[in-house]
Formats: C-alpha cells, structure tokens, sequence
C-alpha cells in the first residue's frame, strides 16, 4: 500500500506529507522509542502518541514510510521543523493507535 492510499482511506490530517508515493510494507504500534528502534521494519507504517523530535531520530534509522499520530496528537514545533527538514512524512489522526491499526488492517 502507498502512503497516499492510507491518508485518503483514513481520512487523515497531513501534517508533514512530503513523498505520498512510499509503499508501506509492514506495521509498528508503540511509543517506547528503544523498543521501536529495534522493533520496527523498513517501510512500516508508526502508529503513535509520541509527538517530540525523537521519534524522527527513530523513523530515520528504520525507514519509516509513514509516522502516524493518533488520538489527536500533533507534533510539537520542533518536531515538525525538523520532519520539514528531513524529509519525514507525518500525519494525524483523531483514532487512538489500537483503532487506527484496526481500521488500517481492513484496507491493505
């Protein structure tokens, strides 16, 4: 599935949508950054509440296609400054990350 895909189907807030073309290619829920480092795949899709500079740090080192904030999470100034910068797709949802996989789940 391609980034775009996802935004349309779900509806959501692009907050920092730089390439839409992306493929995601698996999923990662959580916000213990360390655990996510190790945990994620390339080309995942990051379902998250965490809204602070590190998560980028951690999306950068995976290749995350796509950071997804959930439960009407937006990123902080810094944060979207620096995704600006870098490159990082990042949009928002109003779900909260377990909805949000469901609802994500039903449309690859």
């Amino acid at each position: 599935m391609k980034v775009r895909k996802f935004l349309d189907e779900m509806k959501a807030k692009e907050v920092n949508i730089v390439d839409d073309t992306l493929e995601i290619q698996s999923a990662y829920c959580g916000d213990f950054l360390s655990y996510a480092i190790s945990s994620q795949e390339e080309n995942c899709i990051w379902f998250t509440i965490m809204n602070n500079v590190n998560v980028l740090g951690v999306a950068t080192l995976t290749d995350c296609s796509l950071i997804v904030l959930c439960s009407g999470v937006l990123p902080d100034e810094s944060m979207l400054n620096k995704a600006k910068i870098q490159g990082i797709n990042i949009c928002a949802v109003e779900s909260s990350v377990y909805e949000t996989a469901v609802a994500f789940s039903k449309i690859v």
